[in-house]
This record gives structure tokens, C-alpha cells and sequence, in this order.
């Protein structure tokens, strides 16, 4: 299905009222994301409450909905808005983060774009990207190979994913996502 022609007066009016904070830009074609449902937000926020302590640690920005940008295109004409981003100061300018993002989630909701968005986050190099299933908490894990291209990671056989990017575990078990640091699980 071919997007549809997005006006720029619609654009400037999403802009003005603050509409616009789930936006998306795909190679100059403006995708409009919908608020994600209360589920989807509460896990999000519980996410980056959960991790913000090893972020902090590790001298990692937690970042909830910032832009990730293809830092060869200037401007805002190509960018994913993912749920949370984790990066280094380094990598971060005052539009968002500059491609290269130490660990993005995207929270997938029924119908969305998030394993659409794969290749872009390889090729910008974005180290790790997590998939949360919104509704069953079922976490897919991707690995950038070094070449511009993330390849999925299946999770140990107990079903934990260890991340790359911090010294955390997570995992989906019965409709549960569940996140162990130090040894500790919780429950997000």
C-alpha cells in the first residue's frame, strides 16, 4: 500500500498542537502514529523506569519516544520515533539521537510499522533493537552485525534475552514481561 500525500499545512497543524510527538519521517514520506493504547504506555513507562538506575550507571541517556535520526540526511527528513531509546551523550544532538543508538524498543501494537523500521535502524547503526509484543510481552532481539545490518538473536533456552547494551535480561513469560538486574527479576 502506497502512503498517502500528507499536506504540509497538516503537518505545521500536528506540529503546532503537539500532535506530532509519535511522527515519523521514512525517506522524506511522513508516517502519523497513533498515541500507543494505555497498555501500551504503561509498559513503556515502566520500562524506562525500570532501567534508568543502570542506565545512570552505565552513563547512559534513557530517552522515551526520541527521535532516531540517519545522521547523512540533515534536517527532519528521515527519522524513527521509537518507544525508548538508550545512547551515549555522544550521539546525541538537539534534534535526538545521530544513528547510533546503543539500544532502541519499539513496543509493537496490532497493525503497526515496528519490523518495517529493521533495516533503517541497521543501516544507521543502531547496535541492539528490542520487539516487544504490546499484548503477549513476547521479546524479539536483534544484533547490528557490524555491516549496517541487525540479525535476530534468539533468546537462551529459558527464554532470556542478556543485552549488549546493559547489564539487564528480559524476557516475556505468560503474558509478563519480565526484566532481571543483578539477579533480580521484576515484573514491567
Amino acid at each position: 500500500m502506497r502512503p498517502a500525500v500528507v499536506p504540509d499545512s497538516l503537518i505545521a497543524e500536528r506540529r503546532r498542537l503537539g500532535l506530532d510527538k509519535r511522527d515519523e519521517v521514512w525517506e522524506g514520506v511522513p508516517h502519523m502514529n497513533e498515541p500507543g493504547s494505555l497498555e501500551h504506555q504503561r509498559l513503556e513507562g515502566r520500562l524506562v523506569t525500570t532501567l534508568s538506575g543502570v542506565c545512570d550507571s552505565a552513563g547512559l541517556l534513557i530517552l522515551p519516544e526520541a527521535g532516531v535520526f540517519d545522521p547523512d540526511v540533515p534536517g527532519y527528513k528521515d527519522f524513527r520515533t521509537p518507544d525508548v531509546v538508550v545512547a551515549d551523550r555522544p550521539a546525541t544532538t538537539e534534534r535526538g539521537v545521530e544513528g547510533l543508538a546503543a539500544l532502541v524498543v519499539e513496543i509493537r501494537s496490532p497493525g503497526d510499522e515496528s519490523f518495517e523500521k529493521i533495516r533503517f535502524y541497521g543501516r544507521i547503526g543502531v547496535a541492539e533493537l528490542l520487539i516487544i509484543d504490546r499484548d503477549t510481552k513476547d521479546v524479539r532481539r536483534w544484533v547490528n552485525n557490524g555491516a549496517g545490518t541487525l540479525t535476530e538473536v534468539p533468546a537462551s533456552p529459558d527464554g532470556w534475552h542478556d543485552l549488549a547494551a546493559l547489564p539487564v535480561e528480559l524476557r516475556g513469560s505468560a503474558g509478563d514481561l519480565q526484566v532481571r538486574i543483578d539477579g533480580e527479576v521484576q515484573s514491567v
